[in-house]
């Protein structure tokens, strides 16, 4: 009986301790959670495989989903090196005019698919959008002028809008506040790998003989293949994207329980029964974080989706052949793809994402600075190296710090989507950073990435300086009014509970 006690004791005065970064105790061996009626106990051995279990089955497929979701959508600058401008007759700024085009409805449909997703489930909604996506792709092998041109690059910035909010808030259903931010980290790192796959896929398509019943142009076997491998995917997306954890059968009772309920715990007693209300929307509006976070996701964008769309045309403009700049353009891919892995676990292991951007975007300001003050080709190319370093990394840390600092999971699932839909006004800024008539150079565009970089250092050091300052309000009491509410209410607080600590 005492020792009963005791324990009941210590899982009590955990639960009292602030939630901070998704850790209620460091020092508890095992937690005590409630779940139908009932006391559950689980130790930190069996949530650490089950840790292990749900890395094993979703962060591969997901990577590999967001992979073919950035090839598809950056293809478009290794089919222009080969032809495309040419063959559909693009003149002036219709290419421009094609990227912008895409970027503006793929903001405009990222919140409600996320909204969509919550309702349907991720294991219905994410492998739709990637068979809808993947299908639009392989349409563009048929595109025969600007008309076409325009319409393909609509229908695909609606169907990929909702990729990487809903990836990102499927794996917050599953992963903790602090365990977040490496896999996202990890699945959003394919964007840099895209380049570097996407570079030697095309180099690779565009060697051989033009497929059959194509119009004129072997770029179009481009958008054929990969659109065909991305449908593809999607098939294999439905048979083994998990559900919601309470209902997923990849994990068995036990387990799901505890996939449940570690998540309600961290999140200072979230409820198990909230539902889809307009109040949780809306509070993702309200946030200072969610603000902060989209700016610096839109102005690291602009950097990321400009070298994504026009690498190939830079390396180019240095005076290398469109096979060769292909070639040229996967290894600052690779590097920076290690280097978004290597920081992410860098904020995964210390609990923090400002200190990181900060670090991060200083590499990006020296690459692109090299760019615009340089004018010798090994220089250039070195730019190139350390600014894909600077910036890839940059939209998973943004993210995932949205994610971290938004409850419940309505809110967790506009905010994830909120700040994407302001992060994807970067890209239209991108697509007309480098224009045909700033060539070869392009010292226009390179210095638009310089100052969009010290945009973004400066915002992250607001909100750094916020989220301190807020959670010293919470700790010295200042939002304790918040829990004179109906317990209904207190429990869907979420990220405005006093004792829930914004990562910093």
């Amino acid at each position: 009986m005492s020792a009963r006690k005791d324990e009941t004791s210590s899982v009590q005065s955990t639960e009292k301790q602030p939630i901070h970064d998704g850790i209620p105790s460091p020092d508890a061996s095992d937690v005590e959670i409630a779940t139908f009626g009932t006391s559950v106990p689980f130790s930190k051995e069996e949530e650490a495989a089950l840790v292990r279990k749900l890395d094993w089955r979703i962060m591969p497929l997901v990577t590999i989903l967001y992979l073919s979701n950035f090839i598809d959508r950056t293809n478009v600058g290794n089919a222009k090196v080969a032809g495309l401008e040419k063959d559909l007759k693009l003149v002036g700024y219709q290419y421009n005019i094609g990227l912008s085009v895409f970027f503006i409805f793929y903001a405009l449909s990222e919140i409600p698919s996320n909204i969509i997703l919550k309702h349907f489930g991720a294991n219905i909604w994410i492998p739709t959008i990637v068979l809808f996506f993947g299908f639009v792709t392989l349409l563009t092998a048929w595109v025969k002028d600007f008309h076409g041109f325009m319409a393909i690059r609509v229908f695909l910035g609606i169907a990929e809008g909702g990729m990487m909010p809903g990836i990102a808030y499927f794996l917050s259903t599953y992963y903790k506040r602090h365990e977040l931010v490496l896999r996202v980290g990890i699945f959003v790192s394919a964007s840099s790998m895209s380049g570097a796959f996407g570079g030697l896929l095309a180099s690779g398509l565009l060697e051989i003989r033009q497929l059959d019943h194509l119009p004129h142009g072997q770029w179009r076997n481009i958008f054929l293949v990969e659109g065909a491998i991305t449908m593809a995917l999607s098939i294999v997306a439905f048979f083994f994207l998990p559900g919601k954890p309470e209902e997923t059968k990849f994990l068995n009772d036990r387990e799901r329980v505890i996939a449940t309920e570690r998540l309600r715990v961290e999140t200072a007693g979230l409820s198990k029964t909230e539902k889809t209300d307009f109040k949780l929307v809306l509070r993702a509006f309200t946030s200072v974080n969610n603000w902060l976070c989209g700016l610096g996701f839109l102005l690291c964008n602009i950097p990321t989706q400009g070298i994504s769309l026009f690498m190939p045309t830079l390396l180019k403009g240095m005076g290398y052949g469109t096979i060769e700049s292909q070639l040229r353009s996967v290894p600052p891919y690779v590097v920076a793809c290690s280097w978004s892995i290597f920081v992410a676990y860098g904020s995964y292991r210390t609990q923090r994402r400002g200190i990181w951007v900060l670090l991060t975007s200083l590499f990006g300001i020296t690459g692109a600075s090299i760019l615009v003050g340089s004018a010798n080709k090994r220089a250039d190319y070195a730019g190139l190296f350390l600014l894909a370093m600077g910036v890839f990394p940059l939209g998973p840390l943004f993210l995932s710090w949205a994610n971290n600092n938004a409850a419940p999971h309505t809110t967790r699932a506009v905010s994830s989507a909120m700040v994407v839909s302001i992060g994807t006004m970067g890209p239209i800024v991108s697509s007309w950073a480098y224009l045909p008539t700033d060539g070869p150079r392009y010292i226009t565009g390179n210095s638009i990435l310089i100052g969009a970089i010290g945009g973004l250092f400066i915002s992250t050091i607001v909100l750094i300086l916020y989220n301190t300052w807020e959670n010293k309000a919470r700790a010295a009491g200042r939002r304790d009014w918040r829990l004179d509410a109906d317990d209904e209410t207190v429990a869907n607080l979420g990220h405005l509970h006093p004792r829930f600590r914004l990562t910093i």
